[in-house]
């Protein structure tokens, strides 16, 4: 069986004033490639965390968090917020805020909060949050945490999760550049995944195979009651609904990885997971790069909602990795580092220190991207 038969996706084309009108495949370019990836990060701000979802805001540092760790500070949260500046070059920064000063825990002592995306808009900075077991088998809530002092102080309503059920609660942000530059209207457009981020090994949770897209207008992100959500096409426009139980994948991959690997290692991973979109502009595409534990899985479209189309799969598997060579997860392109021609960045990703293999990469973690245009439009 090919590839393609693997991947179903969405001809989903949005009209939304950058050339996005409906679409059909046919209509599409060619697929882009990657021509370099780097076998491990090369340029790293030296903390202590993991996943470092993050966006470009109007002063022109990343605002970005992390996981389990103590960042860029002292003492340990399961949650932190960081301001980045500089260069993959001279990477510097600290932690502004951490823990409880972030977000609220829903769900109990079995969960903690996990960052999930980031945006940058209008000066405003939005933090995703999600409650995930510590088990990582579930994500019953989310809730979105803003700020309007560049990170120093966040605000979110604190009577309920906006996300609850399992539904839409792990959240990415479409990245549309420098505080949201490159974004076509007034929307923010967020990606969501239903049940968790990895096959949870537990019948009664769903695996990931489906990618949602969600929009709310700027004004309003935090009002749950503003949210649209795609839910097909009405003679190729597409259609948004307020109903959360309405929404239609964007993109759906239901391939299972490592089956048949050994049970107490890594195995059966699915390929759809808490990772980054980007719109890389000069090239006309939004990226999705997503993850499993033992391979980096990448996806391109000509439209937020796409088709999306998987162009690159790497795997780095079985363990054991070494330093100089290694996969990682929580994969995000910052779009600071998006070069003007549109095909060199840079790719964070993380290796958590209890890897079988004993690597780490606990860090802001940047490894060098390149990708040919060979084929685009």
């Amino acid at each position: 069986m090919t590839r393609s038969a693997f991947v179903r996706t969405a001809a989903i084309g949005l009209a939304l004033g950058i050339g996005m009108a409906a679409c059909s495949s046919s209509a599409r370019g060619g697929p882009l490639a990657v021509t370099t990836l780097d076998d491990s990060p090369s340029k790293t701000l030296s903390a202590d965390g993991d996943l470092w979802p993050n966006c470009w805001a109007d002063d022109d540092n990343i605002y970005a968090a992390h996981g389990d760790g103590r960042g860029l500070g002292s003492e340990f949260s399961d949650i932190g917020l960081e301001r980045i500046s500089g260069s993959p070059d001279s990477l510097h920064g600290e932690t502004l805020a951490t823990g409880d000063a972030l977000g609220t825990l829903w769900s109990g002592s079995d969960y903690t909060r996990k960052p999930t995306g980031m945006a940058c808009v209008h000066g405003i900075q939005y933090l995703a949050i999600q409650d995930l077991a510590k088990d990582f088998n579930s994500a019953p809530a989310a809730s979105i945490s803003r700020s309007a002092d560049h990170g120093k102080t966040w605000t979110w309503d604190r009577s309920r999760p906006m996300f609850e059920g399992g539904v839409f609660t792990t959240i990415t942000f479409l990245d549309f550049g420098k505080d949201g530059a490159n974004a076509p209207d007034d929307f923010i457009y967020a990606y969501g995944l239903d049940g968790n981020w990895r096959d949870s090994f537990n019948d009664a949770v769903p695996d990931p195979a489906d990618l949602f897209l969600a929009r709310a207008p700027t004004a309003s992100v935090q009002d749950r009651s503003t949210w649209q959500f795609f839910s097909g096409l009405t003679d190729g426009a597409p259609r948004w609904s307020s109903d959360i139980e309405a929404k239609q994948a964007v993109l759906h991959d239901d391939r299972h990885l490592y089956v048949d690997a050994d049970p107490a290692t890594a195995h059966n991973l699915t390929v759809i997971s808490q990772g980054g979109v980007v719109y890389d502009k000069p090239l006309k595409r939004f990226l999705y790069t997503s993850w499993t534990e033992l391979t980096f899985e990448f996806y391109e479209a000509e439209h937020p909602g796409g088709p999306f189309r998987l162009f690159f799969s790497k795997d780095w598997g079985p363990y054991p990795w070494t330093a100089e060579k290694q996969g990682g997860y929580g994969l995000s392109i910052p779009s600071k580092f998006i070069d003007p021609a549109g095909q060199s960045m840079w790719l964070q990703s993380n290796v958590c220190p209890c890897a079988p293999a004993g690597t780490s990469s606990y860090d802001f973690s940047l490894r060098r991207l390149e990708l040919s245009p060979s084929a685009a439009p």
